[in-house]
């Protein structure tokens, strides 16, 4: 029992055992931080691209897309954990509006279909969500709404859109709402309450278009705008456009689809493409099929079970007597998983080195104690204290250090973790200095996530360390001749 209490004076005793200290607790809460943040961002990634996509996604291999669309969803169909499918078409193109001219990916989409298989209707806003999210971030028109303009914070109100209107967070529209967005009626109210100028221009409306969220929130597009959308023929290369009217909005935290893709129905975006053949030539089908799995049935986690799945799907496409390409969805964005696994590991070993640098400040400090203490240890050694005990005093105290430093490090880390974006709010705020670029980083806020196994991979490399360093100053000190300590003192 002395060993301890032995151990704990010898704790507060010295300078160098509360930097040792201090060290271990803020290494270990910067590792937490950089693990639940990567970890965080690897989940929200995972998250946006099966959300976006769906379980799988089939790819017709020719310039004019899938053939024998509806040959090839009876055979996938009947594959056991198929429970829906939706064709798409996604092409490369640019839209003008006025002056302005942005590229983008002109998404074509069964709105109904598309909902059935991806989280489609749990990102499109309702009109009223979006009016509300407009009249907040928006001021008004005019010279006064010019000077209100200045004074919005956009990269904080498009953080905010995304935490007032996040897609999981509410109720998924049903089936007629999502029709609504490209029907007839739906164009030519958008179109008198927004633009009513344009009523006579366009007594028929163009077909309806949904924008991302940013495209809104940063005044590149508002809501009843015609824009022109260009892109190439499939088939001659020559380029074709139609307008569309913007009818609605999609918000799904990934910046860039946010920022740059447009939703139209599939059959316009596909009548588009076919505008300008050649003679005789065939037209454009469909870019592909997207299915989704019953996750009840089917570990759609599971790499293996998605593996196994998609290999059926791949022969029952063949029995179609159509060549296709099959892909899971962690397929979809395989290298960008893979670079921001790599890039969590790098990191966690590039903090990892701190860890390594608190245990040489344990092995210092506690080589210094044992040195300084040498004539208590030779007085208990002299009172019968065996080696193991002296050795003890100083294990537990590497031990103390590394595992209440390990305590604290977690809670703090977790505490800031936890309010990671208020924090960065803060900062923003009093230095404009935004640390995490939606831009860059493809989603609108930093995501923290805390994995058990991250956790313990934070916990263990400390206490390991602090032991290790620890063992070769306690080994040592009851090593050292008692009474030549004495009669040095």
């Amino acid at each position: 029992m002395y060993q301890y209490f032995l151990s704990l004076r010898f704790f507060r005793s010295r300078f160098l055992t509360l930097a040792a200290f201090l060290s271990t607790m803020f290494g270990v809460a910067m590792l937490l931080i950089v693990q639940s943040v990567m970890g965080g961002y690897m989940s929200q990634l995972k998250e946006n691209i099966r959300g976006q996509e769906a379980h799988l996604r089939i790819i017709g291999n020719g310039p004019l897309g899938l053939k024998n669309l509806s040959d090839v969803e009876d055979e996938v169909g009947a594959v056991a954990g198929v429970i829906g499918s939706a064709p798409f078409i996604e092409r490369l193109a640019v839209y003008r509006s006025g002056v302005s001219i942005k590229p983008v990916t002109l998404a074509g989409i069964d709105p109904v279909r598309q909902a059935k298989v991806s989280d489609f209707a749990s990102y499109l806003l309702r009109p009223g969500e979006l009016d509300e999210l407009l009249r907040k971030h928006h001021p008004g028109s005019g010279s006064a709404g010019e000077e209100a303009l200045e004074e919005v914070d956009m990269p904080l109100a498009i953080n905010d859109a995304h935490s007032l209107l996040s897609g999981q967070e509410r109720e998924p529209l049903d089936d007629e709402e999502l029709k609504r967005f490209f029907d007839l009626e739906w164009r030519i109210e958008i179109l008198k309450k927004h633009r009513p100028l344009l009523v006579k221009e366009f007594p028929v409306p163009p077909a309806g278009i949904i924008v991302g969220i940013q495209s809104l929130l940063d005044r590149q597009l508002m809501l009843g705008q015609v824009l022109t959308v260009i892109t190439l023929s499939p088939d001659t290369g020559r380029e074709i456009s139609e307008r569309f009217l913007v009818t609605g909005a999609i918000n799904t935290g990934d910046f860039q689809l946010d920022d740059s893709t447009l939703f139209a129905d599939v059959q316009k975006v596909r009548n588009l493409l076919n505008r300008d053949l050649d003679q005789n030539a065939s037209p454009y089908r469909y870019q592909g099929l997207r299915i989704s799995l019953d996750e009840d049935e089917v570990a759609v986690q599971d790499l293996d079970a998605l593996a196994e799945i998609r290999d059926a799907v791949a022969l029952a496409t063949a029995r179609s007597g159509s060549l296709l390409t099959v892909q899971t969805w962690p397929e979809i964005r395989a290298n960008l998983l893979k670079a921001v696994g790599i890039e969590k590991l790098l990191v966690y070993f590039i903090v990892l080195i701190l860890i390594v640098f608190t245990g040489s400040m344990i092995l210092l400090m506690l080589t210094l104690t044992v040195i300084e203490k040498t004539k208590d240890v030779g007085v208990l050694m002299s009172l019968g204290a065996p080696p193991w005990g002296v050795t003890k005093i100083f294990l537990f105290n590497g031990l103390l250090i590394s595992m209440l430093g390990t305590a604290l490090g977690l809670g703090l880390g977790y505490a800031f973790s936890a309010n990671i974006n208020e924090i960065h709010d803060l900062i923003y705020a009093v230095s404009g200095v935004e640390l995490f670029p939606a831009e860059i980083y493809q989603m609108d806020r930093i995501p923290v996530h805390f994995y058990p196994a991250d956790i313990l991979w934070c916990t263990l490399p400390p206490v390991v360390v602090g032991f290790l360093a620890s063992l070769v100053p306690a080994t040592w000190a009851p090593r050292r001749d008692p009474i030549g300590s004495i009669q040095y003192e």
